[in-house]
């Protein structure tokens, strides 16, 4: 009997372990980055009745018979599973999600949390909660590098750090040069001698320049005839013509005149109203009038005769068909054929002297023939279409007279502006301008920043395009390696970098049928900066954030494992120290080297199961009864022991 009082015994004492290591995870329900503990039983010592006897012929084996002796604790474990992470949007709260630890330095020594409410003190350092540890991790040199395998140590934040200038060293392009682009507006700078009265209209190719044209050849002329070379108007005495018509009746009978005779166009005109009592500038009048498509007027003492429209098939036919006496007076023996006519011969060639290039071209330019006068009045071709070349009164050659006709074209171009930095951190607007060339798929660039600073050299090139619009080359003139200015004030000179994109590729400048999007879309250069704030990445890297927008890495938060992390022995407030058990701290980066990342703005929250940690209650609980109901029950057998000798 006594057996069973020290067995229940032992159940008593080791549940009230249990209940006391479930009220310790009750207590921590929302303690930052809590982990939960368990306590595990075994059975106690067994006392041996008998021992057990093996098998032998004719009899079978007895098993041993043993008693236990109770329970004892056979262990009080850490559950070290992923707490909930809560959102607190301060960037130095921090959780892990993963396996790892933070370091944090107290006096001498290092313990390990997963408690990442950090603060930072009034000297820069990275602290626990409440400051009596500081955070441990690697420190960045000023340009922002770690070195690898450096040692751990205290987290002490520049708060007064400064990015000194950096002058700007690259620029990166990335878009669109529109291929079928023009702004090449034409505009009329010397007419010379080739009778153009007006210009307007667009180059269709959008190459700015000079258009030097040569006009060789005639014009159309118009079939004409004059009695004072051609034997009518007798004597050219205009006395005698008003005297034979005044004194001869029918003498306008059966007078016509034709117009374009033998082509499809033929007109026969008979001239009516005219008789005896009219006079010559009558008939003139009537011949005027009646007929159109020639002119018929005195000029001194000549009668001239002029088909309207130009061309070798436009001609005037005069006739006394009747018999009448007007046509032979005036203009000789009847008919009188007047087809003196001839078309046009005229040619002209361009020389194109490219504004950007220098480079000169030659292209053979066209007429265009104006119905109503038969003459050249319009020249095309010019820049590949689109500009109206106008002589109302008909071209005329230029190459008697050196005298060319000079017509300029305006360049197409696409600006696009970026702030660049000197050494100082002074800003200087560069601009890239670019014009469309002479030679396919290929623009002039040209940059420049305003005054004070000015371009040294490097500041023009060329960019070409391949077939599919895609990048093919982009060069400097004279061999320049960079647009190098000089900035106007005591900074040193810059020199600038070009990043058009890949050669055969779309990443950078390309050329096709779309709108222009040429932009300089980034550059390295930026001006001094104070740093304003940090945040921390998923790796543990502290980024400093600065006035000038920039950022440095300042330090890496280093994460510790172990090889035996149940080994670990609680230090209070949340934290853990080494020992042999749970084997030296393994240091790295949470990504990196274990695969877990670190949130900033978040906290780990307890691990605690409320649900299963009143299940365990309840079974505390019941274990305890059960085993104070044992302990009754042996009192009673020893009270009735001791009546037994009464």
């Amino acid at each position: 009997m006594m057996r069973s009082l020290q067995t229940s015994y032992s159940g008593l004492v080791n549940h009230q372990l249990q209940l006391e290591v479930i009220g310790n995870n009750i207590a921590n329900l929302n303690t930052t980055a809590f982990k939960r503990g368990r306590i595990s039983f075994s059975e106690s010592l067994a006392q041996t009745l008998s021992s057990g006897q093996a098998p032998r012929t004719g009899f079978g084996g007895i098993n041993p018979s043993q008693i236990g002796l109770g329970m004892q604790v056979s262990s009080v474990d850490t559950n070290y599973s992923q707490g909930a992470l809560e959102n607190t949007g301060f960037a130095t709260d921090l959780a892990i999600q993963g396996n790892g630890f933070f370091t944090v330095r107290d006096g001498e020594r290092n313990y390990f949390t997963r408690a990442g409410n950090f603060t930072i003190d009034a000297n820069g350092n990275l602290v626990a909660g409440g400051g009596s540890g500081l955070v441990q991790g690697r420190m960045a040199d000023e340009t922002g590098n770690i070195v690898s395998g450096a040692a751990v140590e205290d987290l002490i934040l520049p708060l007064e750090q400064k990015i000194p200038p950096k002058a700007t060293e690259n620029v990166r392009y990335f878009s669109n040069l529109d291929a079928t682009a023009t702004n090449s507006e034409a505009t009329l700078s010397t007419a010379g001698d080739s009778g153009v009265t007006y210009v307007s209209g667009t180059a269709a190719d959008g190459v700015g320049g000079t258009h030097s044209i040569a006009i060789t050849g005639e014009n159309a002329t118009r079939s004409s005839w004059n009695t004072a070379d051609d034997g009518g108007l007798v004597g050219g005495n205009l006395t005698d013509v008003l005297s034979a018509i005044g004194v001869n009746p029918g003498g306008v009978d059966g007078l016509t005149v034709t117009i374009d005779a033998g082509t499809e166009n033929e007109t026969v005109y008979a001239i009516e109203g005219i008789d005896e009592n009219n006079t010559l500038g009558d008939l003139l009048n009537a011949l005027n009038s009646q007929v159109n498509g020639a002119t018929f007027e005195l000029e001194g003492n000549a009668l001239v005769v002029t088909r309207t429209v130009a061309g070798a098939n436009y001609n005037v036919v005069i006739d006394d068909s009747a018999g009448g006496n007007v046509a032979s007076i005036l203009f000789g023996t009847p008919p009188v054929n007047i087809s003196s006519g001839t078309d046009s011969t005229l040619a002209a060639v361009d020389t194109f002297t490219d504004a950007r290039t220098g480079n000169i071209t030659t292209s053979t330019l066209s007429f265009e023939r104006d119905a109503q006068s038969g003459l050249m009045t319009r020249m095309t071709g010019l820049g590949g279409g689109g500009v109206e070349v106008v002589a109302s009164n008909g071209f005329t050659p230029t190459d008697a007279v050196p005298n060319p006709l000079l017509i300029d074209t305006a360049e197409t171009t696409h600006a696009t502006s970026i702030l660049v930095y000197d050494s100082l951190g002074n800003t200087h607007t560069m601009t890239m301008n670019f014009f469309k060339t002479s030679t396919d798929n290929e623009w002039a660039w040209e940059a420049e920043v305003p005054e004070p600073a000015f371009g040294i050299s490097g500041n023009t090139g060329t960019v070409t395009f391949n077939n599919d619009g895609s990048l093919a080359t982009f060069n400097f003139d004279n061999n320049a390696d960079g647009f190098r200015f000089n900035p106007g004030n005591a900074a040193e000179d810059v020199v600038i970098g070009m990043n058009p994109g890949t050669v055969g590729s779309f990443d950078g400048i390309t050329q096709t049928n779309a709108p222009f999007t040429t932009t300089l879309v980034e550059q390295d250069g930026y001006s001094m900066g104070v740093l304003e704030g940090i945040n921390i990445d998923s790796n543990g890297q502290v980024i400093g954030n600065f006035s000038n927008s920039q950022q440095l890495t300042l330090a890496e938060i280093v994460i510790a494992d172990f090889a035996n992390v149940n080994g670990l022995e609680k230090a209070g407030e949340n934290r853990y120290k080494s020992n042999q058990i749970s084997g030296d701290p393994i240091y790295g980066q949470a990504e990196t080297n274990f695969g877990s990342s670190i949130y900033s703005g978040y906290l780990e929250q307890s691990n605690v199961d409320m649900v299963q940690e009143f299940t365990n209650m309840i079974l505390a609980q019941r274990g305890f009864q059960a085993n104070a109901r044992v302990m009754t029950v042996t009192d009673q057998f020893l009270a009735e022991t001791v009546q037994l000798k009464r």
